[in-house]
C-alpha cells in the first residue's frame, strides 16, 4: 500500500511543475542535497517510474527521486510516523476526515522547495491519499484496495 501512495505521489509531481517555495523548504532541500552528496551509504534501487537513493538524514530514513529519462531530481521524500506529525497537519486531516484513520504519511519536497505533506487514510474498503497544505486537505488520488 505504502508503494501505492508514492508511486502514484511521484508520477503526479513529475508532471506538475510549482513555482516557489517558502525559505525553510527551500533551506530543508538544500540540506537534503547536501546530505546526498556527501553520505558514504546511498541505497540505490529503481523501478518502471524512478531512480530512487535512499540515506538518512537527522537519523530519519530519506528517499531522492529522479526521473528515468534525463535522471533529473524529482523530489525528496521523508516519511514520518503518525506521531510525529505536526499538529496542525493532523488537525486538518481531522477536520475532513475525522471517522478515517490514518495508516501513512510523508513530507515530499519536489525539485523547486516546495514542501507539502501527503498521508494515506483509509475506512472500510476506501483507501485515499490526501494532500495536506497550508491547512487544507485535498484528495489527491483514491486509491486501490488491497
Amino acid at each position: 500500500m505504502k508503494k501505492i501512495i508514492l508511486a502514484t505521489l511521484l508520477v503526479a509531481l513529475s508532471i506538475a511543475s510549482f513555482a516557489g517555495g517558502n525559505k525553510a523548504d527551500k533551506k530543508l532541500f538544500s540540506d537534503l542535497q547536501a546530505t546526498l552528496k556527501n553520505s558514504a551509504q546511498v541505497q540505490w534501487s529503481s523501478t518502471n517510474d524512478y531512480n530512487r537513493a535512499t540515506f538518512n538524514f537527522n537519523g530519519k530514513p530519506v528517499s531522492a527521486f529522479y526521473d528515468l529519462n534525463d535522471n533529473s531530481l524529482i523530489g525528496f521524500s521523508i516519511r514520518f510516523a503518525l506521531s510525529e506529525l505536526p499538529a496542525e497537519i493532523t488537525e486538518a486531516i481531522k477536520k475532513k476526515y475525522s471517522d478515517w484513520s490514518v495508516v501513512d504519511a510523508l513530507l515530499f519536497i519536489d525539485e523547486y522547495g516546495n514542501a507539502n505533506y501527503f498521508a494515506q487514510v483509509h475506512k472500510g474498503t476506501a483507501d485515499l491519499a490526501l494532500k495536506v497544505s497550508d491547512g487544507h486537505t485535498s484528495i489527491f488520488s483514491r486509491m486501490p484496495s488491497e
